[in-house]
């Protein structure tokens, strides 16, 4: 039940304050900019093992968006969290996609389903396939 409590209190924050989600990009190379941004490493091992990774998503409408995934190597790669990003002030936030979807000016059909790529190869994942092409 605390879990709910908690999707709950971060709905609120996020209706009361609504995040300026960062995307919509007509070229990949202005995602990747905001992303060069960003201090985190291009990939990041977790201590469960799954893979953070910076990536650029492109959504079904053709425009592109910064974002980090979260892969389950284990699982040869398979994503398991999505994030977009959002400006507040002079810092990021990350906001899951479940919730930044609808701080998004579009469609669902207009964002899903939508194919990223990773800005690094990451050993091990083979549901990305031909990087560095999107999959």
């Amino acid at each position: 039940m605390k879990n709910s409590n908690n999707t709950d209190e971060i709905l609120n924050q996020l209706e009361s304050h609504p995040p300026k989600i960062i995307g919509g990009y007509k070229k990949p190379g202005w995602a990747i900019k905001t992303l060069d941004k960003i201090s985190n490493e291009d990939i990041e091992t977790e201590e469960d093992g799954n893979i953070t990774a910076k990536a650029i998503l492109l959504a079904a409408d053709e425009t592109y968006y910064p974002s980090f995934l979260t892969l389950d190597i284990q699982n040869g790669g398979q994503i398991i969290g999505v994030y977009l990003i959002s400006e507040n002030e002079e810092t990021y936030n990350l906001i899951p996609f479940e919730y930044a979807r609808g701080f998004i000016n579009k469609e669902d059909s207009d964002l899903t389903p939508f194919k990223y790529r990773t800005l690094t190869q990451i050993e091990g994942d083979v549901v990305q396939k031909n990087w560095p092409d999107f999959s």
